[in-house]
Order: C-alpha cells, then structure tokens, then sequence
C-alpha cells in the first residue's frame, strides 16, 4: 500500500512539473515528417504577444459596443415613455 502511495504521488508530481505547452505527438510526427522530406522547421510566431493583445483589444472593443447599444436602447425607451406621457396629459398641468 505504501508502494502505490509513493508511486502515486511522484506520478502526480511529474506530471505537474512537465510544461503545458508542450507539443502533442501529432505537431512532433509532422516535424519529423517534414525533417524527412528536407524541408525547414516552420518558423515559430515571435508576434504572439501582439496578436494575444489585440484580440483581447478587439473582444473588449465588442464588448463596449454592446454596452453602449444597450444603453443607447434604454435611454430611447425612457424618451419615448415620458414622450407617450406629455403627448396623453399624464403629467400634471
């Protein structure tokens, strides 16, 4: 019982210290595959950081505009209430 408990926990702990990014088999297959054939590694994306940054820029752009629509909708709708209110006498004259 004791063996399965240290082969247990030095399991989990290897597995906790491998890097998450690291490549599936497939992108290691395709790699050989193309050392194989002769042709260059593909380059790896230095400009990541930029596109993270301006999808993030984008997504929070959208959500923005969402709110500003929202609001721009409820603003109209309380015009055309107190609109419908002065044009039917509900307010005191």
């Amino acid at each position: 019982m004791v063996k399965w408990s240290i082969l247990a926990f030095s399991l989990v702990l290897m597995l906790s210290a491998m890097p998450s990014h690291a490549e599936g088999p497939g992108d290691v297959l395709q790699g050989i595959g193309r050392a194989m054939n002769g042709e260059p590694p593909p380059r790896p994306d230095y400009r990541w950081r930029e596109h993270e940054r301006e999808r993030a820029y984008w997504h929070e752009q959208h959500r923005l505009n969402e709110e500003e629509r929202a609001l721009d909708a409820r603003r109209r709708a309380l015009h055309d209430e107190r609109r419908y209110n002065e044009e039917n006498g509900f307010y005191g004259r």
